[in-house]
């Protein structure tokens, strides 16, 4: 009994192609799509922007952000080599320290939540978006 090989060229034509555009679509998400120009992490507390950080390569700073009932409390994020992240927040404040753990963010619409403190931190290029996705009444 002969053994047939269930695939033919056609086959392996259109998987190659797909192949190929899916690692076109990778290659365009990792290199063309960073969005090259000035990036900005804009620091919202309880849906009110309290700060809007530049973040050059090669620059390296730690920021406070006040939060709470009067502002009694101080969270920090750190800006360094077009990167942010926010450092941990004692336990009584933030239990499950998830702000911290995401780790660093440096694409654009990347975000950083801390529910409990009801901080985010999100990037931005800066510039408006021109088309509308979609409008609600």
């Amino acid at each position: 009994m002969r053994f047939r090989f269930p695939l033919k060229w056609g086959d392996f034509i259109v998987i190659a192609f797909f192949i190929f555009l899916g690692s076109g679509g990778i290659f365009y998400n990792v290199h063309v799509g960073t969005g090259e120009g000035n990036k900005y992490a804009e620091v919202y507390v309880e849906h009110e922007l309290v700060k809007e950080i530049s973040m050059n390569p090669g620059e390296e700073r730690i920021y406070q952000v006040p939060f709470g009932e009067d502002n009694q409390h101080e969270a920090k994020v750190e800006v360094k080599d077009g990167q942010v992240r926010m450092l941990p927040i004692s336990e009584e404040l933030c239990p499950r320290d998830i702000c911290s753990h995401t780790g660093w963010i440096s694409r654009e619409h990347e975000s950083i939540a801390c529910v409990p403190n009801l901080i985010f931190i999100t990037i931005t290029t800066g510039e408006e978006d021109e088309e509308i996705d979609g409008v609600t009444y």
